[in-house]
Formats: C-alpha cells, structure tokens, sequence
C-alpha cells in the first residue's frame, strides 16, 4: 500500500489527470489517527488551489460538522454541513414530515411517531439505536421504512406489514404537502445532478455511516467535480440499523494509490490496540489497515467480580480510584437498559455524570444547565453569592411548597420583583412563615445546611427531579453541579467519536444482538465493529467487564 498521507501531489495534476481513472480518493482513518486534522489539510489545500468557493463539505453529524468547521476553515459556513442540511436548503427548505406528526399521532394512535427536532435531524442525530428492538409502534416501522430505501431494497422485497405503513405515511405526507428526511435525499437524487454550488471538489466525512443511497448521491456529486475525496472507516460502521455498510465505502474498487491509510493512533494504547485488532480480524471482509498504537502499553483488564446488573462493588470502587487520579471514565453498553444499574448507583452516591455526545438525551446528562429552571440551576442559584437576587429566589423559592414556608400572597410578590434587586431582609420577613425564615438564616452559612435546608420543603411533585443534583452538591459541593463531570454513560453508538482514559465496556449484547452474532457474515461482522469502537475509545485503561449471561460478545 502506498504511503500517501495527504492528496497535494493528486491536486496539483489538474489538467494531466486521465479522467479515464476515477476521480475518488478514500482516507481511511483508523481510530485516533487524527482523520479530522488530516481531512483539514486536505480542504485547505484544495481551497488554496481552486478557491475557496470551490469546496463542498459534507458530513454524516452535525457533530462532525461542527468539528471541521471549528478548525478555521477558508470556506464560508454554508459550505460545510451534513448531507440533509445540504440537501433541505438546495430544495428549497421544504416542511419536514417527522417535525409534524401531530395530526398522524391522532388518526393512528397504535402507530405514533415521536416528533423530531427539525434542526437535530438535519443535523444528523439519528434516532436511538434501542428502536431496533422496540415494540412495533410508529418509530420502529419509520425506521424499518427509512432502512429499506436507504438501501434501495425493491418494494417488492419489503414484508407486507411495511409496504402497508409505507403507503399510509405516504398518504399522509401528501395531504399536508411535506417531505421526510428520506425524501431529502431521494428528491436530491432525482433533481441535484451536481452539487450545490457546483464544487470542484468534494469531501464526505464519516462516510462509513452513510447508507448506500445517501453515499450513492454524494458520489454522483463527487463524478461531476474534478475531485472527490471519502474520509471514512470501514472498521467503524456501526450504524447498520439506518442501512450503513461497510461496502458502500468498499465499493466500486478504486486503485491503490487513491487510498490514503493513516498510519499512527494518538489515542490506543499498545495493549489496547492489540486486542482491538485480535477483534476486527474476525470480520469477513473490511480494508486491511495497519496503524501504529499509542507509544504507551497501557491496561486491558477482564474483571470477574463485575457486570452490568452488579456495579455496586468492584466497579464502584475502581470508578472512584481512576476518578481520584484525575482521569476521566467512560462506561459502554450495547443497549441503553443496560446502563441503568450503574446509573442508578451513580445517583445513590451523588457521582456526577453525562453524554456530551448526545446532550438531548436527559437521562444521561440529568445535570444539564441548558434551561433557566432546570434542578440544577435552581440549586446553585440558593448556593451563589449573597445576598440573592430576586431572579435568584424565583428559581429557588418557586418549587418550595408554600405551606409551611411562604406566606399568603408570597408567590404574587415574588413574581412582581424586579429580577436585578437584591433580597433584602425585609423582603424576606416579608415572603417566609416565621419559622421557616429562622431556619433559613441559620442554616444560610453553611452550603450543605442550606441545600438540606431547601430540600426537605420542596414541594412533592419535584422530589424526585431534585434528588440527584442535591446528591452530588451535598457530596461535591456546587463545583460538582458547574464542572463538567468526569464520567460519561452512553451506549457505544451514542459516543463514537468520543475517548476517556478509561473505559469500562460491557460485552452483553440483547437477543437480536446475539442472533445477529450467533450467525456467519455480515450481521456477526456488525456486532463485531459496534464492540471494537467501544474498546477503542480507551486512551489507557480498558475493562472488559464480566457478562451476565450468555448473550454476550467474547471480547
């Protein structure tokens, strides 16, 4: 294979190109092996030589996207994004369906749709990746219905249950004139030959998760500019439920010298690394890809007095260990259920944690600051500075139970203040019951005090919702609500992309996982790649936690 770790010398030959050879280069980056620095460089200098309204940047998440555009590109911002925002805005920003599923919520209560957030949805954050096993509601048969055309399956192919959805969502979608995310891509498929903006030269970063009708139109895209340029990882495509497959980047064969093979992780470790890739060599077909680890041996460790239904003990305490040593950790499932016993341990302890890979996803990130009135805003605004304001005590006066602690009419006064005053003592005598003023002043000198203080009198429709942020200020102090915590909690799907020093993985995997192992080929290779992205995220430490029965992936 070729050394070739950018495509300079490929950009220069414009001109003595023989357009006989396909135009497409693939860079595969291993994981760690900066895919994103390198795929920078190559945008720069192709912006150096053909300008910088020449280039086309498309992206399977806006979190990419995101990351690319952060790198101070020369390309103006709405030249990089996801394939769906490229698409909505060339057609004209139709009316999304998905955004607009109230009316068929009502007329087919047994099949309802979550309504999506148009913007998280042109930005590439795909449904949960546990609706592969769901209950056959609205969500499961939209995704079967989504997988099937992103495949380009024939309709006669589909089961009988699917062609009937299909139809009924069709009707619907006529009748009020609007367009899915599926349709995005297919109306662009008909109608955008070329790219919009008709660049010379296009990138597709994340490809790997693109489906093959998805791939199949940026490619066209690609054909019709003088460079086409893939970023991908076959090892890595572990979004199959959408219809992503490793060959939609393995084909058509493109020669040797257009593939570029990043070559050194700066992420996995040697120990690491050599598993890893005792893994993923048990896959039937992929792109042979060697890399250099991480100049550190780091750990990989099998533990047997620990698994997914049981972390109160070992893995608890080594949590807590890696955490007092300053690294952060990372605990991965395959199936969101099975991170509920460690969340629920992590709560009890008051230990803060969250998923900065999918930030939408409330219970993985139950200390989000991201609303005014959230718990955790309400609690540092009883512990901040003194005295309050009253924007401070509206936040944390409004879910205390009136009785007891306000006075009659507290609540409207309250409400009337100027947010930018301070709280007076006066106003104070003012707002609280007697006994319950006494006990606020004595308590407001010491933090914890006044946070149990606070606790004990919200009202009991908000117990439940104040139990952990409480937890984890009693134990860390409102430091431990304003920092980002050191422990991320997510399936392997939600944090790709993402590394910790250390990573507890859970080799379980559900019924339809195990069914898909149990067999040759590709619905095994898929189970395969999902557990090898999970080891790779380690940057020191690896756990490979004990299994809990015999559906789980040998590791």
């Amino acid at each position: 294979m070729p050394d070739h770790p950018d495509i300079e010398e490929a950009l220069s030959a414009i001109g003595e190109r023989d357009h006989s050879i396909t135009a497409e280069y693939r860079i595969f980056g291993p994981p760690g092996t900066g895919k994103t620095t390198n795929l920078t460089r190559q945008i720069r200098r192709a912006v150096k030589r053909f300008g910088k309204d020449s280039v086309l940047v498309t992206s399977f998440s806006r979190a990419a996207a995101a990351e690319l555009a952060g790198q101070d590109l020369p390309v103006s911002p709405d030249r990089v994004g996801t394939l769906h925002s490229h698409c909505w805005h060339a057609l004209g920003r139709p009316e999304i369906a998905e955004v607009h599923v109230e009316e068929w919520n009502r007329e087919n209560p047994h099949l309802r749709i979550t309504p999506a957030k148009k913007d998280r949805k042109l930005d590439g954050e795909e449904a949960d990746e546990d609706l592969v096993d769901d209950v056959r509601g609205g969500d499961y048969w939209l995704g079967e219905l989504n997988r099937s055309r992103g495949m380009m399956r024939s309709m006669e192919l589909w089961p009988a249950a699917l062609r009937e959805f299909a139809a009924k969502w069709g009707r619907y979608k006529a009748s009020r004139r609007v367009m899915d995310f599926c349709d995005l891509i297919e109306a662009a498929v008909r109608e955008i030959r070329i790219a919009p903006k008709r660049p010379d030269v296009v990138f597709a970063d994340e490809a790997q998760d693109l489906n093959p009708m998805q791939l199949g139109l940026v490619r066209r895209w690609g054909e019709n500019a003088q460079y086409f340029i893939i970023a991908a990882d076959d090892d890595q495509t572990i979004y199959s439920w959408c219809g992503a497959t490793p060959d939609a980047v393995l084909d058509p064969e493109i020669p040797e010298d257009h593939k570029i093979i990043l070559k050194e992780s700066h992420r996995v470790p040697r120990h690491v690394h050599a598993r890893a890739n005792r893994l993923i060599h048990q896959v039937t077909r992929r792109q042979e890809k060697v890399y250099d680890p991480r100049p550190e041996d780091g750990m990989c460790v099998d533990i047997s007095r620990g698994g997914y239904k049981s972390p109160e003990y070992w893995i608890l305490k080594t949590i807590m260990q890696h955490l007092e040593n300053g690294q952060k950790v990372m605990l991965l499932a395959s199936c969101s259920y099975m991170l509920h016993p460690v969340i629920a341990v992590l709560r009890q302890w008051g230990i803060p944690f969250h998923n900065p890979y999918r930030k939408s996803a409330g219970f993985w990130n139950p200390l989000r600051r991201g609303r005014k009135g959230s718990s955790t805003n309400r609690i540092l605004s009883l512990l901040g500075d003194h005295p309050w304001t009253h924007a401070d005590l509206k936040l944390w006066a409004e879910w205390l139970n009136p009785k007891g602690n306000l006075r009659t009419g507290a609540r409207e006064l309250i409400d009337a203040s100027d947010d930018s005053l301070p709280v007076t003592m006066e106003r104070l005598g003012e707002l609280f019951e007697a006994a319950a003023l006494e006990s606020l002043l004595a308590a407001s000198g010491d933090p914890k005090q006044l946070l149990q203080w606070w606790a004990r009198r919200v009202a009991p429709a908000f117990h439940a919702r104040v139990q952990f942020p409480v937890a984890a200020a009693l134990a860390g102090g409102p430091g431990a609500l304003e920092e980002s915590p050191r422990i991320i909690v997510g399936t392997i799907h939600s944090v790709k992309g993402g590394e910790a020093d250390v990573v507890f993985l859970f080799p379980d995997v559900s019924p339809a996982g195990d069914a898909a192992y149990q067999k040759h080929g590709p619905q095994r290779d898929s189970v395969i790649r999902l557990f090898y992205v999970g080891m790779t995220r380690a940057r020191h430490t690896l756990y490979i936690c004990q299994r809990e029965s015999p559906l789980a992936v040998t590791i």
